[in-house]
């Protein structure tokens, strides 16, 4: 009587230590394609009205800042080879690239888009670029670029030699560059008296200020992120947490309690100031 030996007998522990190998980076392939994809799902762009609500949505993507004209977002995506880029989205069609980069921010006229780009060493530097894109002009080292309303200074962040953060303006007639003050995330008040950031408290906590150009003086507002001027320059739109500890969209007048207007983060605020494009990553 002839004695059958099953495959899996026939081969050696090498064969069987390379096939086990095999199967296991195929199981990982199809978790990665098919369970991770779907159980963590892109950022996404919403509107809203400023007074609040549940939010449409707009597009997948971060970033996002309302055009002076209200009539497109920038917003940052990454490419298939995961490459950050800057795209213009003007609310239907697809959207256009105009540099890779992050962290972009329109002039005031709306004819220039300013933002950030790490070289290969991680080093950041902040460049401008024609709204329509085209070749980009380079500046100095530094990150989160915002042009003032005037469109003679750049406020950034960046660090000193020690590593700490700070909120700096380039002058762009001189090429100065001057400290204001420890912080990061700045953004303009639409008069240009002052800017508004974010920097770190004793205990690691994000706490919003403002640092008034004229004084040198820096007042607490908040606690928060991504803050943000509305047009008339009489409120704060930022990124908070609600009693349940998620993240909202909230808005403040300095010296007020805040208001909670949606669930997100990142707002930007449209020309009118009646809506908000924000990020929310969807359920």
């Amino acid at each position: 009587m002839t004695t059958r030996t099953n495959w899996w007998g026939r081969i050696s522990l090498w064969q069987r230590f390379v096939l086990l190998l095999i199967l296991v980076a195929i199981a990982a392939v199809v978790y990665f394609i098919f369970f991770r994809n779907a159980a963590a799902p892109e950022p996404s762009i919403f509107r809203v009205s400023s007074s609040g609500g549940d939010g449409t949505l707009v597009i997948e993507g971060n970033d996002p800042q309302w055009s002076p004209d209200g009539e497109s977002v920038l917003l940052t995506a990454d490419d298939e080879e995961g490459v950050t880029g800057i795209y213009r989205y003007d609310f239907s069609g697809e959207p256009t690239l105009i540099t890779e980069g992050s962290n972009p921010s329109w002039s005031p006229d709306g004819s220039t888009i300013w933002f950030s780009r790490e070289d290969e060493a991680s080093v950041a530097s902040f460049y401008s670029v024609d709204a329509g894109g085209g070749e980009p002009t380079l500046y100095v080292n530094g990150d989160e670029p915002v042009l003032s309303p005037d469109g003679a200074l750049v406020a950034f962040s960046g660090e000193d030699q020690a590593g700490v953060p700070g909120i700096y303006t380039y002058e762009i007639a001189t090429e100065a560059v001057t400290l204001l003050t420890p912080g990061e995330e700045p953004s303009w008040a639409p008069d240009g008296s002052n800017v508004v950031f974010v920097a770190e408290n004793a205990d690691g906590d994000s706490e919003i200020s403002i640092y008034d150009l004229a004084s040198g003086e820096v007042s607490f507002v908040i606690g928060g992120d991504d803050p943000i001027w509305s047009p008339d320059g009489a409120t704060i739109a930022f990124s908070g947490e609600n009693n349940a500890e998620e993240a909202v969209v909230m808005t403040v007048v300095p010296g007020s309690t805040p208001t909670e207007v949606t669930e997100g983060e990142e707002p930007s605020w449209s020309p009118d100031g009646a809506e908000f494009v924000f990020v929310r990553v969807p359920e």
